[in-house]
């Protein structure tokens, strides 16, 4: 799916908006109510905020190892959304509130297993994090990527056609991050907590969900 940054954004101005207007539910009263509910909105609108700057900084060409920074933060922020919107999870959610350690830390176990019996084939959230986090620490696979966008803005012969293909997995991962937030919000699943959303006001986003192309046909 190529990038279409308006239809991105205006994905995310619903959302946004359904989110805010779901958190005047007696179980949240505008966020002043430490509910589960209330930390499920907190983290999706946290995780919206973060893809907003992701398409920013995949717009501007050398700055991919910036992206994946921010596509790292988005990644924890999904799964511990995905973790507190478990319905039997309430008390990791609260735990959450009181700020209790390790608590903003997602079980990725868990969500592997509820992927799987929803019928995934191969769910790769565990290996999709490792990825995000060798190339937000100090390793040397990051040093090596940032090395190659200097040598784009120094103008060094070869750089540039190395940062092409990491580009496109930035662009990919842009999309693909967006499918996971929008299905997140609207999926109805018995397990999950419910979500006061009306979807027939996030019609843009609805249509991205039902166009997506590259979500698992089991799932």
């Amino acid at each position: 799916m190529a990038l279409d940054c308006t239809q991105i954004l205006q994905c995310l101005d619903e959302t946004e908006r359904e989110l805010f207007r779901a958190a005047d539910d007696e179980e949240c009263q505008r966020f002043h109510r430490s509910s589960q509910l209330s930390s499920v909105l907190l983290l999706l609108l946290r995780a919206s905020s973060l893809l907003r700057s992701m398409l920013r900084v995949v717009q501007i060409r050398d700055l991919e190892d910036g992206f994946h920074l921010v596509a790292r933060g988005f990644e924890e922020t999904w799964n511990l959304a995905h973790d507190f919107r478990l319905s039997l999870h309430e008390n990791r959610a609260m735990r959450w509130f009181a700020g209790k350690d390790k608590s903003w830390s997602a079980r990725i176990g868990t969500l592997v297993d509820f992927a799987i019996g929803r019928g995934h084939r191969g769910p790769t959230l565990g290996r999709d994090y490792g990825l995000l986090s060798e190339l937000a620490h100090p390793t040397r696979a990051a040093a090596e990527n940032s090395v190659t966008l200097c040598g784009v803005r120094m103008g060094i012969p070869g750089a540039e056609d190395q940062i092409l293909a990491e580009q496109e997995n930035c662009e990919r991962r842009i999309t693909a991050a967006l499918y996971r937030l929008l299905w997140l919000i609207l999926d109805q699943d018995t397990k999950f907590l419910a979500i006061p959303v009306d979807e027939g006001s996030m019609p843009v986003s609805s249509e991205f969900v039902r166009n997506y192309k590259y979500v698992d046909p089991l799932t």
